[in-house]
């Protein structure tokens, strides 16, 4: 029998090398092939298959297992489609990928689904302007997202009529389409739940620390001890499943003044590995672990077992 092979394409910096070398020690000791010595930006693909810069032909491969948010580009994009058209089992697949990073789609389906979701509009640059006094009117507050960045990079958020009028002067000879949420002002807490193919493996929970309404990491956000409780993995798993997902990470706010739940975005990746994170990251300052945040190794764990089982 052909020994199976599995390709990996995941973020190497804050610990991700330190955990790419766990995952691929662990598939290796179940007899699968490993390549991860490829650049996705880098592929090519010649008469309907994909190859690596040094000629490699990753349409050979079973899995392939891609989690690599900073080097995502147009081109990557357009290969990752064209080794699942080649035959490739593609984690997460190029349909759901793609709709988890859009922000309007990931809306519009949860929505349609029953899932709470800030109310929000997808309006070109010159409805824009013009129905910028009834957006105001009705909403009084609201966040301008790029529809495909990550890590809270671009988000923009208005109270004043005026400053978002002057916005959109500015940006529409460049920017076509804008989308925008209403502002739901939360508790300064954000419940985050990791999935693997149906499991949860991790939650924990941001908060505001630099910024006024960004709790990424990377943009000014804290770890803090709290722990999302039952309501919040159900609705996390339904997240997941609507838009078909077998490795996310779904960031959740609670309005407890309704005891309303909120979904504000599914990932199209797991989160970072939290324990490396801290352990490796050069933008942190405060190095604080809490037990919510150990999930390392069970996430490796359920990776590994999740990619053999997509070999099958």
């Amino acid at each position: 029998m052909r020994q199976k092979i599995i390709a990996l394409w995941m973020y190497r910096n804050e610990g991700g090398d330190v955990i790419q070398e766990k995952l691929k020690k662990l598939l290796e000791e179940k007899n699968i092939k490993v390549i991860n010595d490829f650049d996705m930006r880098n592929c090519y693909c010649f008469n309907g298959r994909v190859y690596t810069d040094n000629n490699f032909d990753l349409s050979s491969v079973d899995v392939l297992y891609h989690m690599n948010a900073d080097e995502q580009s147009p081109h990557q994009n357009q290969i990752l489609k064209a080794l699942e058209l080649s035959g490739v089992k593609v984690v997460n697949s190029w349909d759901s990928y793609n709709t988890a990073r859009n922000k309007f789609w990931t809306n519009t389906l949860l929505k349609r689904n029953g899932i709470n979701v800030p109310p929000a509009i997808f309006v070109n640059s010159t409805l824009a302007y013009k129905m910028a006094d009834k957006i105001f009117n009705e909403w009084n507050s609201v966040v301008v997202k790029p529809q495909t960045l990550h890590g809270g990079k671009g988000i923009i958020k208005f109270d004043d009529l005026e400053q978002f009028k002057d916005y959109i002067e500015a940006t529409q000879d460049f920017i076509k389409s804008y989308y925008i949420e209403k502002f739901i002002d939360f508790n300064d807490v954000v419940y985050r739940i990791e999935i693997i193919n149906n499991n949860i493996v991790s939650k924990y929970c941001l908060s505001k620390k630099i910024h006024s309404y960004k709790t990424n990491i990377h943009s000014g956000g804290k770890f803090i001890p709290n722990i999302p409780t039952k309501e919040f993995e159900e609705i996390a798993l339904k997240a997941s499943e609507i838009i078909d997902l077998k490795a996310t990470i779904i960031d959740m706010i609670k309005i407890e003044k309704f005891n309303k739940i909120y979904v504000l975005e599914v990932n199209p990746f797991l989160g970072m590995f939290l324990e490396s994170f801290q352990l490796y990251s050069d933008k942190l300052t405060d190095r604080i672990i809490y037990d919510s945040m150990i999930s390392d190794n069970k996430k490796v764990i359920f990776l590994t077992n999740y990619l053999i089982s997509c070999c099958k």
